[in-house]
């Protein structure tokens, strides 16, 4: 079995190492496996609920949602579903502000005032 250390996983995922620290003391991302030393290492079950956790966060979710979006039995495919419909969303609203910001400049550019 593969194992990262903490630093390798920060590195990988672009995250901090305080970070990982603090998603272990809030039971978010508890490391599998310890070394001898106490070290915290991650298997390739850890990797995988970070990188729901990172998306999520990406998404804007607070910890404590994440956390019970991802203790609630659902696979990782049901989160990347949920992910994706919740990105598809943004875009479809990033869409209409971008067409409704060319409008305005359309008509500031053209020196016609905006109606309602």
């Amino acid at each position: 079995m593969t194992t990262w250390t903490v630093g390798q996983v920060a590195e990988l995922f672009g995250v901090t190492v305080r970070t990982l620290h603090h998603y272990d003391e809030i039971g978010l991302l508890v490391p599998s496996e310890r070394s001898r030393a106490g070290y915290r290492l991650y298997t390739d079950e850890d990797l995988v609920r970070l990188q729901q956790v990172v998306v999520y966060r990406r998404l804007e979710l607070p910890l404590d949602e994440i956390a019970t979006l991802l203790d609630g039995g659902e696979d990782a495919a049901d989160h990347l579903r949920r992910q994706r419909a919740t990105v598809m969303t943004r875009l479809d609203e990033l869409r209409e502000l971008v067409s409704a910001i060319d409008r305005a400049l359309e008509r500031e550019m053209s020196e016609q005032p905006a109606t309602t």
